[in-house]
């Protein structure tokens, strides 16, 4: 309890036990016969003493028994309206996994520090130029249990020509220079990690449309997929915020949207499982013993190639 909180609740016992002394004293006095040409001053006095004590007692006892319980009550009913009507304005956004927007900045190191053994990500972007100096997070991570499914943007290829002419501060030359860079820190974290390492790392370097931002996070114990997505604007999306949504992991091949309680997570995380497959199709005769190891496609510890093709379901 906060000194101010002290200081109030003496305030109250002494108006309390101050009143009825009032009352006591105030009413010995008015009915002492030495002193009766004031009883009448001094019983008003000691009647307003009574009422002090009575007043302050009963508000003293109304807010331990009835006052919290009143609060809790109105707090739950609040939360009831605001929810229907809010999600009534949003177009049900509430159903359909709606949590909130991220600052102005998605916040790396916070979403990586959450994660647990055994928790799954996936990560569909271009490329992120804050990366060299996160990359020992990722190493971290895996090294932690923790397994990270990536789809990265070719160097050299059309799409980041393209895409290099409408964000703001970027040219091709130097946006194709960031999309290597990314792939090397990638590789570098790779290389530090051995085959005793309980988590994984697979990652497909692709060159078609980068559609959204996309970062989704599998919660291996409560079987919950948190999903971030941004929008590629003329700012770098390392610079974005992210929209926030949530929905139950459901396993299997039925289409989500098909259903009355289809979830944007739902959506986002069957857009990236569906980009994933696209990607490991293409590896083909790549799988073959003897056959050189495709270059669109990274991944560790050395052993559990197997492991790092699929994804949390499979």
């Amino acid at each position: 309890m906060t000194t101010t909180k002290k200081l109030k609740w003496l305030l109250v016992l002494v108006l309390i036990f101050g009143g009825f002394a009032i009352y006591k004293f105030f009413g010995v006095l008015a009915a002492d016969l030495s002193l009766k040409e004031y009883a009448w001053l001094f019983k008003i006095v000691s009647e307003f003493g009574l009422f002090l004590s009575v007043i302050i007692s009963v508000g003293y006892v109304h807010h331990w028994l009835i006052a919290e319980e009143e609060h809790r009550e109105s707090e739950s009913n609040l939360r009831e309206t605001l929810e229907t009507y809010v999600n009534k304005i949003l177009f049900n956004s509430v159903k359909r996994g709606f949590l909130g927007i991220t600052q102005k900045e998605f916040d790396f190191s916070q979403i990586m520090a959450g994660l647990k053994p055994g928790d799954y990500v996936y990560w569909l972007i271009t490329f992120d130029p804050r990366f060299k100096n996160k990359s020992r997070e990722l190493e971290n991570a895996i090294k932690n249990g923790v397994h990270f499914r990536l789809l990265i943007l070719k160097d050299g290829s059309r799409i980041g020509e393209l895409r290099a002419t409408e964000t703001t501060g970027f040219n091709p030359h130097e946006f194709n220079e960031y999309s290597k860079l990314f792939k090397v820190s990638l590789e570098d974290v790779i290389g530090r990690i051995d085959d005793a390492t309980p988590g994984s790392l697979g990652v497909f370097i692709y060159d078609g449309l980068p559609c959204v931002p996309l970062f989704i996070i599998i919660r291996n114990a409560s079987k919950k997929v948190a999903v971030y997505n941004s929008f590629y604007l003329t700012e770098p999306v390392s610079k974005m915020p992210y929209l926030n949504w949530e929905t139950v992991l459901k396993l299997g091949s039925q289409s989500s949207f098909e259903s009355e309680d289809w979830n944007m997570a739902d959506l986002f995380f069957d857009y990236f499982k569906t980009r994933w497959e696209i990607e490991r199709s293409q590896l083909g005769a790549g799988d073959n013993s003897g056959q050189a190891e495709p270059t669109d496609f990274i991944h560790a510890p050395a052993a559990a190639k197997k492991l790092c093709l699929t994804l949390y379901n499979e």
